[in-house]
């Protein structure tokens, strides 16, 4: 039962340990807009012109399922197992394990486009939260916003990672997301799920009074295979999760009636034990039973506009081969990453003892996750597939696979490739259509 509550928690906001600093000032903050881009980072590029500036991002436009806005770009160079010295210092630990585990494996690399855009009242409101948002509840919450990134000029990791947790995602969204573990011989079986889920922060509506606390309300059932099916949950998601008590209830058949259990996550396993709790989405936390250490920004190739990946014309077995994902399909870009090492504290107990991620200057998105394991051993490695919705705008961290190098194994989600239709973003819903009575309607009929 565990496993199938997590697959719920796709994009679920939770704290983060830290420590309160100073509101930056309003000369920093000035910087907005300027020499640095309205989510903070900077609009310049690099010395080398191998990261170009940021201009905007792709300009808000509809565009048909399957188009790819850089169809046209050819790629720049192929890193393989045999050339993967040369660019050891542009490559996580995690690229470095894949190819010392998978001969086959490559990465192709394409020209850098910096195509993050959100609308403007976002940026708006990131902009004012650089001087009125500060942490709070020794980093478990923050203070005051109800729109925006809220630390657009981070101070610390603890900041960072707010940032990746609270980005923009739409007032809300609806539909079908498919996932697959494989095998050690590249086996699989397609999940499929379906998830109504509304945000209360981001909402443009929002006042830090009408969110009243809470972040996030969320239907969710597995609706496939047939010995997955038949349960739903339901969640009401606080902001600060640790001042707060999140509400978790579960419906199935046998029981027939929704009933309340405690909250999961952390280390608990999901997905045949190829993934934690606290995976889903990258990253969502709770970070309590770790340090978190700023290391600073650095120039790194994570995917990027994997546009191939999100194809309606692909099947699931066109991208999920033995061992690792078809990485013809996958793009890779040069981009700068904030570096944030996350240690075990004294006295806790996680089973990823240390975990290093990779966060996007643009987006704000874990890009890229490196995890060690009790033995101090590299263990596991993940990567978000994301692409910039044009026609909303909005940067989704949809398509993300999670590696076991230990097993050769892995599991990929949030595939959409065969679902008939899109999911739908920005969709929009009161908490009052969020109650444990509607849990059965929802469970019982709808979508299937």
């Amino acid at each position: 039962m565990m496993p199938r509550i997590a697959r719920c928690l796709a994009l679920l906001l939770l704290p983060l340990m830290g420590c309160a600093f100073a509101k930056v000032t309003a000369d920093e903050a000035a910087r907005l807009g300027k020499d640095l881009t309205p989510m903070g980072a900077e609009r310049a590029g690099n010395a080398a012109g191998t990261i170009p500036a940021w201009t905007g991002g792709l300009p808000k436009q509809d565009l048909p399922r399957g188009a790819n806005p850089f169809a046209a770009d050819k790629p720049l160079y192929t890193i393989t197992a045999q050339n993967m010295s040369q660019h050891a210092d542009v490559l996580t630990e995690g690229y470095k394990a894949l190819f010392k585990t998978f001969p086959d494996y490559k990465m192709i690399v394409y020209p850098t486009r910096r195509s993050a855009s959100y609308p403007q009242w976002y940026y708006d409101a990131t902009e004012k939260n650089a001087t009125e948002v500060s942490l709070t509840d020794d980093g478990y919450g923050f203070c005051c916003a109800a729109q925006g990134d809220p630390f657009p000029i981070p101070k610390n990791g603890t900041e960072v990672m707010w940032n990746h947790i609270m980005r923009y995602n739409t007032r809300g969204f609806r539909g079908f997301v498919d996932s697959a573990a494989t095998a050690a011989d590249g086996s699989f079986v397609v999940q499929r799920d379906y998830v109504e889920l509304a945000f209360m922060y981001n909402n443009p509506d929002a006042t830090v009074k009408s969110l009243d606390g809470m972040n996030l309300y969320a239907f969710q059932k597995t609706v496939a295979p047939p010995n997955l099916a038949g349960e739903a949950h339901l969640l009401h998601v606080p902001i600060d999760r640790i001042a707060n008590q999140t509400g978790v209830w579960v419906y199935n058949n046998t029981v027939g009636r929704p009933r309340r259990i405690g909250e999961v996550g952390y280390d608990n396993p999901l997905y045949d034990g190829l993934m934690t709790h606290d995976q889903i989405d990258m990253f969502n936390g709770p970070l309590d039973r770790y340090t978190i250490k700023l290391l600073g920004k650095k120039e790194m190739l994570i995917p990027y506009n994997s546009y191939k990946l999100y194809d309606p014309k692909l099947k699931y077995k066109d991208i999920v081969t033995k061992g690792h994902i078809n990485q013809d399909l996958a793009r890779y870009e040069l981009h700068r990453v904030w570096v944030i090492e996350a240690n075990v504290r004294q006295g806790y107990a996680h089973r990823y003892k240390k975990r290093v991620f990779y966060v996007d200057e643009d987006s704000w998105i874990v890009h890229a996750e490196d995890i060690y394991d009790e033995r101090d051993q590299f263990w596991r490695t993940a990567e978000s597939h994301s692409i910039t919705f044009p026609n909303e705008p909005v940067v989704v961290n949809g398509v993300q696979v999670h590696y076991d190098l230990q097993s050769r194994r892995y599991v990929i989600i949030n595939m959409t490739n065969e679902e008939r239709n899109l999911i739908e973003y920005d969709w929009n819903a009161k908490p009052s259509y969020f109650t444990p009575q509607a849990l059965k309607r929802f469970a019982t009929s709808g979508p299937n």
